[in-house]
């Protein structure tokens, strides 16, 4: 796996969030994705992934593919196509606080439970053929999207 860096810029939160947008810090974030480095090292620059609350969609915290490593960093969300992300997670305030209390060996589980208990919505902003391409498929399978060849 290629080297890993966060965006630890003051300005990257604003001061007084509110608590129900509490987005887990970058360095976990990239914690989780050291961790699980098989799942990202496949994946080609500018890939992003974003996780955002539902209840207050203002800011999304990004796992972004770059040339020299994986960065992650708060970033204001305009919305779903302004992202620039392939794939946005947005989760319920609930499995907000499960996925910042989740160590980054259970990231994975947490979010692929929170997906499949409907409090984490999975928005893939790209068509399946186009994300495995850019190397997002073990990342899907590790999400719980599993896909096989087509039904004969």
């Amino acid at each position: 796996m290629t080297p890993i860096a966060a965006d630890a810029s003051p300005s990257a939160r604003p001061a007084g969030a509110a608590s129900c947008d509490a987005l887990p810090a970058p360095a976990a974030w990239l914690a989780a994705a050291a961790h699980h480095g098989e799942l990202f090292a496949p994946l080609d620059p500018g890939v992003r992934i974003a996780l955002i609350a539902r209840t207050a969609p203002s800011r999304m915290l990004v796992w972004e593919a770059g040339d020299t490593g994986l960065a992650a960093r708060i970033e204001p969300f305009a919305g779903y196509a302004d992202s620039a992300a392939e794939i946005v997670l947005a989760a319920d305030d609930e499995s907000l606080a499960d996925v910042r209390a989740a160590s980054a060996e259970r990231l994975f589980a947490v979010l692929r439970a929170g997906i499949r208990s409907g409090r984490v919505v999975c928005y893939m902003l790209q068509r399946r053929c186009v994300l495995e391409a850019r190397g997002c498929d073990e990342l899907l399978d590790a999400l719980g999207f599993a896909f096989m060849g087509a039904c004969r």
